[in-house]
């Protein structure tokens, strides 16, 4: 699905409650409460996990679940620029109609926010596959990784149950990340790998995260070439 929305921010203005929102991605969210009437904290800003889908040209479901376990739900009317709101915190409901505004507003807060959720998501990655893969210890699996797990490795089936047969039977194994970045949701890492195949691989993995967990992985394999032998004599890592 293609979302027009994605890099933008809108205010969203339900009177008494005052919201900006950030499309990061199609399942990502960050927002920064302006005015929180009581309900929420002014300058409360969290990053989400959104099910987002168009109804209509135009106009959008979107819903999350924030960390302090509040439920959102909006109709996004972004043609007539109307917001439609419904919040349950603690049990209460609450609706709201409101407006919608496209806004360039950057601020340091937003910034901060996406530096926290990078770091934050890079450790994790690091402590998973140290954990998991050198020192075989599959409980990591149940404190990193979540299920639904969407593997797009083309030899590996979606789900954790391949990765708890397969790791205790690694021998001489080694996870090597020579370059690490992050945005948003997704930690990459180059790294080279022994023990995975039958010689040393240089792996691009991708790894992307929802609540502080690993849902969906991508990469690239290639064989561990030498300096000394490729076409224009650099090393491959």
């Amino acid at each position: 699905m293609t979302v027009p929305m994605v890099g933008k921010t809108y205010r969203f203005d339900m009177g008494w409650l005052k919201v900006r929102f950030t499309f990061v991605s199609p399942s990502q969210g960050r927002f920064v409460v302006e005015e929180g009437g009581g309900l929420t904290p002014n300058g409360h800003t969290e990053t989400v996990a959104l099910d987002l889908k168009e109804i209509r040209d135009g106009v959008y479901l979107n819903s999350w679940t924030e960390a302090s376990g509040a439920t959102v739900t909006h109709v996004e009317d972004f043609a007539n620029a109307t917001l439609y709101s419904n919040v349950t915190v603690d049990n209460t409901l609450y609706n709201f109609v409101g407006s919608i505004t496209e806004t360039n507003d950057v601020t340091v807060a937003d910034d901060a926010s996406t530096r926290d959720e990078s770091e934050r998501n890079t450790e994790i990655v690091l402590t998973a596959m140290r954990e998991l893969f050198h020192a075989k210890d599959l409980t990591a699996l149940d404190r990193y990784w979540a299920e639904p797990y969407v593997q797009h490795s083309p030899q590996l089936p979606d789900g954790l149950d391949t990765l708890r047969a397969a790791v205790p039977g690694l021998q001489e194994f080694s996870w090597e990340p020579q370059r690490i970045a992050a945005q948003g949701d997704l930690v990459f890492t180059h790294s080279i790998v022994h023990g995975w195949a039958p010689g040393p691989v240089v792996i691009v993995d991708i790894y992307r995260l929802e609540h502080g967990r690993i849902v969906e992985h991508w990469d690239v394999v290639q064989d561990l070439t030498p300096a000394e032998s490729t076409a224009s004599g650099h090393p491959m890592v």
